[in-house]
């Protein structure tokens, strides 16, 4: 598998330094996903868990209105022509998202403009989420008519039960701003806009500097503990920590990393 930019339609990709910048490239449909996007990350995800170039990735959106606004309302996501078949509860989160394709490299989402429905597919499995001022965020489904589930209950666990009910009940009448979503922890950072992607690009520059192995453990063992009950998660975790050991003797810290200073947030 490869990650060579001819290999994809629907998103732009870039790899440089150990970092793995992906923009999704639909700006003139808000940059929602259809088959194509689903195609596209299928195939990027098997390729990103195959690669020791890539350390991180950071997710961001070609500039317009919107970071992501869900699923294309005209196209859908699945093939033209294609009907799930009896008790096929397929769903595009399957394949859009690095953790529910079994990939363990830091995730980092840059959020700018709107991010509704769909778009937390990949703010539910982001280690890191960042916006800009002008993010909003908010779930659309009540307001055609159908249910909303997976998006918010991915979201469980990673901010307040109240705050993923407000959302979905009220829609599309009240969204989320940039302010809100740092007080409830839907992201870590709020930037200016044009500051978005170079702040993104400094922080997994930091993380892809370090050893990928414990690097990529600790974030498995990050997500399974979510799913876990306390006592099994920290059972799990200490399996984690022996296979790192076993698989990459730890070294001494390279110069460069001693010397630098660190900051506070």
């Amino acid at each position: 598998m490869t990650m060579q930019q001819s290999d994809y339609t629907a998103i732009l990709v870039d790899l440089a330094g150990g970092v793995l910048t992906v923009t999704l490239n639909r700006p003139d449909k808000a940059n929602s996903f259809n088959q194509a996007m689903i195609r596209d990350f299928r195939r990027l995800w098997n390729a990103v868990r195959d690669s020791r170039e890539v350390r991180v990735v950071v997710l961001r959106a070609a500039e317009g209105k919107a970071f992501c606004t869900g699923v294309d309302i005209r196209e859908g996501w699945r093939a033209p022509g294609a009907e799930p078949a009896p008790f096929d509860y397929d769903d595009p989160g399957d394949w859009l998202g690095p953790k529910s394709n079994r990939v363990w490299k830091p995730f980092i989402v840059a959020v700018h403009g709107m991010a509704a429905g769909g778009a937390f597919y990949w703010l539910n499995e982001a280690d890191i989420a960042i916006c800009s001022e002008d993010a909003t965020f908010f779930d659309p489904h009540l307001k055609f008519g159908k249910l909303s589930s997976v998006e918010p209950i991915g979201a469980l666990g990673r901010i307040p039960y109240q705050e993923i009910s407000r959302m979905v009940l009220l829609a599309d009448e009240e969204r989320i701003s940039a302010a809100t979503a740092l007080r409830m922890s839907l992201v870590t950072e709020i930037t200016s806009r044009e500051d978005l992607w170079p702040r993104a690009q400094a922080i997994a520059e930091s993380i892809a500097a370090r050893e990928p192995l414990p690097t990529q453990g600790s974030v498995r063992a990050l997500w399974e503990a979510q799913s876990l009950p306390r006592a099994q998660a920290v059972n799990n975790a200490v399996k984690y920590i022996q296979i790192s050991k076993a698989s990459s003797p730890v070294k001494p810290a390279p110069a460069s990393l001693k010397s630098k200073p660190w900051t506070l947030r």
